[in-house]
């Protein structure tokens, strides 16, 4: 019996701690960050929102970890230059253009786009990092792609036809290359640099690179509005969407590599419409579990292997 218990004990730590598991959390806290950023357009300017959202997430994560960044500073500072990069991309300038964007686009609109991530992410891979690019990953993809198209179209594709690009648009069409580089840059991780002490480093260049950003807007006479709602936004995203969501993330493409870590963005309309069911009441209909089955089916096809524990 209690072998059978051991045995059981062993099988669900290995799929808790699994790459795929940490893959699912980040983009299910990501999908309350699309919401969440759509309400809050009206009452935080996008630059500010993203300041603070990293601000305090830095905040938490320095005393937390300060003892490692000291322990490893030698390799940060040698390691800079991709540190400040992925600053650059996944922190500042990708959240910046995501905030924007919500503010004059629908979070439809912004899924679709967001939806072509993974195709841009094989394409970097194979670009600059010379990765093989198995036909099995392609056909997963696409099978993914097309759940994901389901869920966004509330089971009318062809009338995805008929998009029409805005000022959003734009905006999220410059948000996807930066977080393929910053998927991909993941995979470049210095060698002897823990995730968590990359992910401190990186969220401090993020922020000291904002910071010039945000003093320049608070010039402009941009000012956020604070009430217990915005707080506890800004506390959510701060928390689970940034640093839970990018340890996660990080951890999983540290493990399973850019292309395939990237086919679980197509969870992202999935996410929504059930988190729109839970807290908006919205109902599920039959297009959210076909549309899932596709996503979750690609996924699966693209990878076949067992659950392995994160690195």
């Amino acid at each position: 019996m209690t072998t059978s218990v051991k045995r059981i004990s062993s099988k669900l730590g290995v799929i808790i701690f699994s790459p795929h598991a940490a893959l699912i959390c980040a983009v299910l806290f990501w999908s309350g960050n699309f919401i969440v950023g759509r309400a809050l357009k009206r009452e935080i300017p996008p630059i500010h929102l993203n300041f603070w959202r990293w601000m305090i997430a830095l905040l938490v994560l320095l005393p937390l970890h300060y003892e490692q960044l000291y322990q490893f500073r030698t390799v940060i500072a040698k390691e800079w230059k991709i540190i400040t990069a992925l600053g650059l991309t996944g922190i500042a300038a990708f959240h910046i253009c995501v905030y924007i964007s919500l503010k004059s686009t629908t979070p439809i609109n912004a899924l679709i786009i967001l939806s072509t991530s993974p195709m841009v992410i094989v394409f970097g891979a194979w670009a600059f990092l010379k990765e093989h690019i198995e036909v099995s990953q392609i056909i997963g993809i696409l099978i993914s792609l097309l759940g994901a198209v389901i869920l966004i179209s509330h089971g009318r594709p062809f009338e995805l036809l008929n998009f029409e690009f805005n000022k959003g648009d734009i905006w999220m069409l410059l948000a996807v290359p930066l977080w393929a580089a910053y998927s991909i840059l993941l995979k470049r991780r210095p060698p002897g640099l823990p995730q968590i002490a990359l992910l401190t480093s990186s969220v401090l260049a993020g922020v000291l690179l904002m910071v010039p950003i945000y003093f320049c807007s608070l010039s402009m006479g941009q000012q956020l509005s604070l009430n217990y709602v915005n707080v506890l936004s800004v506390l959510y995203i701060s928390f689970f969407a940034s640093v839970l969501a990018f340890r996660f993330w990080n951890r999983g493409v540290a493990s399973i590599g850019p292309v395939k870590a990237g086919m679980y963005l197509h969870l992202m309309p999935f996410f929504g419409a059930f988190l729109s069911f839970w807290f908006l009441g919205e109902g599920l209909t039959r297009f959210h579990i076909i549309g899932g089955v596709f996503v979750f089916a690609g996924i699966a096809f693209t990878n076949p292997a067992g659950p392995r524990r994160c690195v």
